[in-house]
Parts: structure tokens; sequence; C-alpha cells
């Protein structure tokens, strides 16, 4: 059995006195308790071997970023050895995931977006967390909005690594041109902003006023129904079709209509259709800013998501999770790696290197973040919309419910279809699979 070698156990920045505040905080809770009645660190030479599957879901090099944390983590634990697993994308990686529970041999950690939750839990996949969080920092430091996501009926499954919500970015020099000063602040001020800025010739469209990342466009189309103050699901049940959401599918059939923005696009192609000029205005993830800033040949501006009926966002990115059907050994060891991902330091470099949000309070407090912002501003833009953000559609079900939504937006941007007809549709769609998976778990 893997044993622990207590002087590697904790992360490398600060670890004197996050070591202290720990072993402190481990006196009120039994860490016996916490993993089959067995210590949580204990000496030894044994090495625990693990894998880690990620996706990478923004533009820029963060399979790279990633890959060298762990390395560095790999070169700070001798007694623990994490294997990097690179898995595409968000879709791709929780599907191998899943597979990979299905034949009882899952990773012992990986990171989905937060609205796998109920579905890994209702694989009972999920290790919970919560003992071994109160024994630490976990709900004292991290973000609550952020740690929302991975949690469930008061328990906690995971640490908040990957934090994002979309934010508005824009062109300046193309902001100059067309007389506009500030960015749009609501609904209204948006389309008249995309109107001011689309530039034609004839029926071909030389620059976009507006796009909307496509791909994550469901994820978007969320934080907007939320700002028409409506959170249109339930753990059990989804209300695509509830006025507040029609009424924002057809603010964006409006403009869509109207060739202030296009009908469709990818999340990839959006991001350097913005670069090279051809949008003047994108709404993307805050984690692929710090690549939109370094690579746009112009000057980019950062705003908030204007608001509708109020300000409203909702959480993208995901957790580290860790696997319940493993040995204690391993889950001992992947807790530690997981904490280490998270901890101050590495998420204030972590929102520096790609723009994705510091999950800890205490990150926010660093030196090196504090000069961050100092220099660039945007980094801390999403915070007004991160405030009042949720969780992202979690649902069982969530491939399906999310692919039935999808369809709804892009034939109503199409022109295929009404936007109250398409909603309905997708609502009796997703309710009829969220009892089908209910009815399975009975």
């Amino acid at each position: 059995m893997s044993r622990f070698n207590p002087s590697l156990s904790l992360p490398a920045s600060g670890a004197s006195s996050e070591r202290r505040q720990f072993l402190k905080a481990g006196a009120s809770v039994s860490a016996a308790a916490m993993f089959g009645g067995m210590p949580l660190f204990a000496s030894g030479q044994t090495q625990v071997k693990l894998a880690f599957m990620y996706p990478v879901g923004v533009s820029g090099d963060i399979n790279r970023l990633v890959s060298n944390m762990i390395s560095g983590f790999n070169a700070a634990h001798s007694d623990i050895q994490v294997e990097a697993i690179y898995a595409g994308s968000y879709d791709n990686t929780e599907q191998k995931v899943m597979t990979a529970l299905g034949v009882g041999e899952p990773p012992a950690s990986w990171l989905p977006i937060n609205s796998m939750l109920r579905t890994f839990l209702d694989m009972d996949a999920l290790e919970d967390v919560t003992a071994l969080a109160k024994a630490d920092d976990v709900f004292q430091d991290f973000l609550p909005g952020f740690l929302g996501t991975c949690m469930s009926d008061n328990k906690l499954y995971g640490l908040p690594f990957q934090c994002s919500t979309p934010v508005l970015y824009f062109n300046k020099n193309a902001f100059g041109k067309a007389g506009i000063k500030a960015a749009p602040t609501n609904w209204t001020e948006l389309e008249a902003a995309a109107k001011a800025l689309s530039v034609r010739q004839g029926d071909t469209v030389s620059q976009w006023g507006l796009t909307i990342g496509g791909g994550w466009h469901d994820w978007i189309f969320e934080s907007f129904v939320r700002q028409n103050g409506l959170v249109f699901w339930t753990k059990d049940k989804v209300a695509f079709d509830a006025p507040e959401s029609v009424n924002a599918l057809e603010f964006w059939q409006r403009m869509a209509q109207a060739r202030l923005m296009p009908a469709a696009s990818t999340w990839e192609s959006s991001a350097n259709d913005f670069m090279a000029g051809r949008t003047a205005m994108l709404y993307h993830s805050t984690g692929s800013m710090t690549n939109i800033l370094k690579s746009a040949s112009f000057p980019v501006g950062v705003a908030p998501m204007p608001k509708g009926k109020q300000l409203g966002s909702t959480m993208g990115g995901g957790p580290i999770l860790i696997a319940k059907k493993q040995p204690d050994a391993h889950k001992r060891a992947a807790w530690t790696f997981a904490r280490w991902m998270t901890n101050t330091q590495n998420q204030a470099q972590w929102c520096i290197d790609t723009g994705y949000l510091a999950a800890r309070k205490s990150s926010w407090e660093t030196p090196l973040l504090k000069a961050h912002v100092a220099k660039v501003p945007a980094a801390r833009t999403a915070f007004v919309t991160a405030e009042v953000a949720g969780a992202f559609l979690q649902v069982p079900g969530y491939h399906k419910v999310r692919a039935h939504l999808q369809s709804a937006i892009d034939r109503t941007l199409a022109g295929e279809v009404k936007p109250d007809a398409a909603l309905r549709e997708a609502t009796a769609k997703s309710n009829l699979e969220i009892q089908r998976l209910s009815r399975r778990r009975s």
C-alpha cells in the first residue's frame, strides 16, 4: 500500500504556513474518518501513480500550461506521480471518462465541465471530499460561486480549477471609427452598437457588429436568460420554453435577421474572426482572455456581459473531481494533487497565464496577481458578472439535453423555426430524457 511523505504532501508554494493551517484544522476533523479509517499521510517510499484526464476548451496554449503544472507537481512530490492525459474537448473528455467508469477503470481524477456533476453523481462515480475540505481552508478561501459548481445537497465533490464566465471583447479601433465611446451596458446598447459596427458591401459582410461564440453558444444563451431573471433548469427538469427564455432567443434572432451577427460560428473560429478584425464584438470565455489580448493586432477592450433586466451570468469551466472507486491511497494522492493545483499561488499564476478566474480569494491578494491586474485591468472584469453567476445546466443526461437546446438555437437563427416552437420542442425532448434517466436510477 502506498504511503505519503508528510513533507511533500502540501503545495510547494507557501508550504510551511499552509501546512500549519492544515494541521491546525485537522485537529477538529479526524483524518482517519475521511478515508476508511486510514491516516491521511504516512511515511514510506512507495510511489502512487495517478492518471489525470483533462480537456482544453479555449484557444491558446492551455495544453502546455497544464502539462507544465503537472510536471511541477511531480517534481515536488516524490511519492506521487501524475500522468497528464489530454483528452481533447470537454465532450470528448467526459465521454472517455464515462467509458472508463463503465468498465470499472476510471482515471484517478479528471476535469469536466461543471454541468457534468449531476451525471457523474448519478453514476456513483465521485468521492465526497466535504470532510477534507472542512479540515482545510477550502470553504473559507474559495469564492462561493465557484465552489457551488461542484456541490450538490451541501456536499462537495471537487475543487474549482478552470473557472470562467462569458465576457464581451471589443475592438477599440472599430469603436473609435464608429464613434462609440464606451462598451454597451445593456441589450439595447448592445444592439445599437452592433448596428453601428456592422460593415457591408451589398450583401457581403466584411465586419460583423457582434459574434456570439458558437459551439458553446448555449452556455452564453443561459447567461442571457439569467439576465432576464430566470434559471431555466432545476436538478430534475428544464423550462427552456419559459417566456424569459423565448424573449432572449427572439433578441438573438432579431440581430441575426438584421445581419448584425452571424447565425452560426464555431468556438475557435469566432475567436479567430475577432482577432482578425472580422467581427467588432465577441462573446467568449474569460479563459480566452490572455490569448486574445496577446494575439490581436489592435487594442482590445473587455467588458462585463451587458445586462437585460438584471446582471446575470453562467459559470463555465470545471472542477478537478476524484474517482470514488479506487484504492484509498490513490484517493489521498488525488486530493493532494487537486489541492496543489488549486493552491493560492498556482491559481494566481493560472489566472495570469490563461485568463481563467482564480477561484481563491487569497489568490487575488497575492502581489503576483495584484501586479497583473494593475497592468491588465481586464483580468478582473469578469467579476462583475461572476458575482451574480450560477452553475451551468446541471441536469441528468446533460449531453443530450444540451444538444436539444443547441438545436433549438441553431434552427431558430437559421430561420427554420420560430423561437417559441423550437424551445418548446427542446423542453419536451429534454424532460423526457431526464425522466427516462430518473426511472432508470429508481
